[in-house]
C-alpha cells in the first residue's frame, strides 16, 4: 500500500500485488481493492469515507527488464530504456537522471571531447551500474513472499525510529543507494539502536515503577508487583 498527496487536494491509494491474483482481483475490482486496503489498519474505513474521483486504474503488464539505450540517431530513458515495476515508484526519478546523464554524453560526443559512441557507451555502464541494486530489490519485492525472521525484526525497528524512518525512504527516493542501506553494516547498526533504545525504555519503566512504589507505600506497589 501506499498513500501520497497528488494534485487538486486529491489523494493517491494504492495497491499493489501479484500478477497471479489480478484476473480474480479485477472481477470486483472496487471490492477486492478495499478489502485490500482493509488489512492496513483503518485505511480502508478512511478510503470509504472518502469519495472517489475518475476510475480504478490498474498496470498489470510490468516486465522488469534492460534495453540498450542508445544507437545509431536515437537514445532511450526512463521507463524506454529500464522498465522497472512501479511498486517502487522510481519512474520518474530514473527518467530524470537518464535524461541527465544522457545530455552529458551527448554534450561530450558531439563537443569532441571523446568519440560519441563511446560516450554512450560510458552513460550506458553508468546507468546500469546505478540501476542494478534498485533494480533486483524491486524484482524482490514483486514477489511477495513472506519476509524472513531477520527482515521483520529489522523493518519493526526502522518503523520504530522515526529517524531512521526517514532514512529508509530516503534510500528509496535514491538519496542513498538502496544496496548501502540494505548492506550488513548499516542493518546491524539500526538493530543495536533498536535494542539500545529498548533497553533504555525497559529501564524508564523500571524507574517509574519504583516512584510508584514509593509514593503508593509498601502494601499496595506490593500487591501490584505480586
Amino acid at each position: 500500500m501506499a498513500v501520497f498527496p497528488t494534485n487538486d487536494d486529491l489523494t493517491v491509494v494504492y495497491v499493489s500485488g501479484p500478477v497471479r491474483e489480478f484476473a480474480a482481483f479485477r472481477r470486483d475490482i472496487v471490492r477486492s481493492y478495499l478489502d485490500s486496503l482493509d488489512r492496513c489498519g483503518d485505511l480502508g474505513a478512511r478510503v470509504r469515507a472518502g469519495r472517489l474521483v475518475g476510475h480504478l486504474r490498474t498496470t498489470p503488464d510490468q516486465p522488469n527488464l534492460f534495453r540498450v539505450p542508445y544507437g545509431p540517431g536515437w537514445a532511450l530513458v526512463g521507463d524506454a530504456g529500464v522498465v522497472m515495476d512501479s511498486i517502487t515508484a522510481q519512474g520518474i526519478s530514473n527518467a530524470l537522471r537518464d535524461a541527465d546523464g544522457l545530455a552529458a554524453a551527448v554534450v561530450a560526443g558531439l563537443g569532441g571531447a571523446r568519440p560519441l559512441a563511446a560516450a554512450l557507451a560510458e552513460h550506458h555502464r553508468r546507468r546500469d551500474a546505478r540501476l542494478t541494486p534498485m533494480f533486483d530489490f524491486t524484482v524482490g519485492l514483486t514477489r511477495f513472499r513472506g519476509l524472513r525472521r531477520f527482515a521483520r525484526a529489522f523493518f519493526a525497528a526502522v518503523a520504530d525510529q522515526p529517524a531512521e524512518t526517514q532514512r529508509f525512504l530516503g534510500a528509496f527516493a535514491g538519496v542513498t543507494p538502496i544496496d548501502q542501506y540494505l548492506s550488513i553494516g548499516n542493518v546491524a547498526r539500526v538493530l543495536v539502536r533498536a535494542r539500545a533504545s529498548a533497553r533504555r525504555a525497559s529501564a524508564a519503566r523500571v524507574e517509574r515503577s519504583d516512584g510508584i512504589d514509593h509514593v503508593l507505600g509498601d502494601g499496595e506497589a506490593g500487591g501490584r508487583r505480586r
